[in-house]
């Protein structure tokens, strides 16, 4: 949904007799670059409104990427250039103790296309100090390749997600999370080939070089832990745990730890580090010598090998408000410093990655 639907939906409520109001409208622009020559760039742009009790929001963002990565050249492909356009639109309706929510999400590129629904229930009790939310998830998407119009293939996701938060005192904040996803479908990368051989990569010198098979579902289960702390006037924390588990046999553990200072009241300047560490699918190999000893699974992917990540990230805001206090100005610049350091990949140790995103945007009351 672009800023113009969100725009016809306020002003059709408003016909109805019921005062529209936009509330906030911002823009970001995201760019990454990294040492295995992937390059993304992705503006995004938000509008938001609400009627009454009724919130109403869309978002369009832009990705271009381009990459000509190891995995893409040691399968003798050439350097692969997309644009993927994505559009979110969602609605909810904010009651004394409980919002209800929807929001529909629309992704397109040249060779993939995606629709996603997630319906949310969120609830407040014992005097606001427990928020309960269930969110239902689901996406249909369908899989293409460059070149070939015959070529498609479903991807399907059904899901839920449990969160609780509490307010354990007047400084300390605490949230546990439950995610479960079922992944149905064509999960392969079209585009992948691996090498059948002690080479680990296709070249010439390969024996056979064929198409990435993986399994056709995939139950994916999360659960997570986070705090936030005041530890004075202008000074917080926060701590977060993510455990994560599969049934192609991955399991990863991620911690992140981050501080916020708030100087003045228009400046707050944060730091974040990251740390997380990968198991491999149990198909995984970094070379198959033998196809027979496979099990019709290969994959060149480096996402389902061993890996260790670290990420070191800061952020800068300014919230400037005018004299009438009806507006607020917002601007700012995030950066994040990125190293992935793969345990068993033939042809790749570790990549760095830069990452920045620069954001302006309002605030209506």
């Amino acid at each position: 949904m672009s800023y113009r639907a969100v725009l016809a939906i306020l002003v059709g409520v408003s016909c109805a007799g019921h005062t529209p109001r936009v509330t906030d409208a911002s823009s970001t622009v995201y760019v990454r670059s990294d040492t295995d020559a992937t390059t993304i760039v992705a503006p995004t742009v938000k509008i938001a409104g609400a009627v009454d009790h009724v919130t109403v929001d869309g978002t369009y963002s832009v990705d271009a990427w381009t990459g000509a990565s190891v995995d893409v050249v040691t399968a003798a492909t050439k350097a692969i250039h997309e644009r993927r356009n994505e559009v979110d639109a969602a609605v909810g309706y904010e009651g004394k103790t409980t919002r209800l929510s929807a929001n529909y999400r629309f992704s397109y590129e040249p060779d993939y296309q995606s629709h996603g629904l997630t319906l949310g229930l969120r609830s407040e009790l014992a005097g606001k100090n427990t928020t309960v939310s269930i969110d239902a998830l689901g996406s249909d998407d369908r899989v293409g390749r460059s070149g070939d119009p015959d070529f498609a293939l479903p991807v399907r996701t059904l899901g839920g997600r449990l969160t609780l938060a509490q307010v354990i005192d007047r400084r300390t904040i605490a949230e546990l999370g439950a995610q479960t996803t079922l992944v149905d479908g064509y999960q392969a990368s079209p585009y992948r080939f691996v090498a059948i051989g002690d080479l680990g990569t296709c070249t010439s010198k390969a024996p056979y070089c064929i198409p990435e098979q993986v399994p056709n579902q995939r139950i994916r289960t999360a659960f997570t832990a986070r705090a936030r702390r005041a530890l004075g006037r202008s000074l917080s924390g926060g701590l977060e745990y993510r455990f994560y588990f599969d049934d192609w046999g991955i399991q990863s553990h991620a911690a992140e730890a981050d501080v916020a200072l708030r100087i003045g009241e228009q400046h707050t300047v944060s730091l974040r580090y990251r740390y997380s560490a990968q198991s491999e699918a149990s198909f995984y190999r970094p070379r198959y010598f033998d196809l027979a000893m496979t099990s019709g699974y290969v994959t060149r992917d480096r996402k389902l090998s061993s890996l260790v990540g670290n990420e070191l990230g800061s952020q800068y805001l300014m919230r400037i408000e005018n004299e009438d206090g009806d507006r607020v100005i917002i601007w700012g610049l995030r950066a994040t410093l990125s190293r992935a350091d793969y345990l068993a990949y033939v042809g790749l140790d570790h990549v760095w990655a830069l990452e920045l995103t620069g954001l302006v945007g309002v605030e209506l009351p």
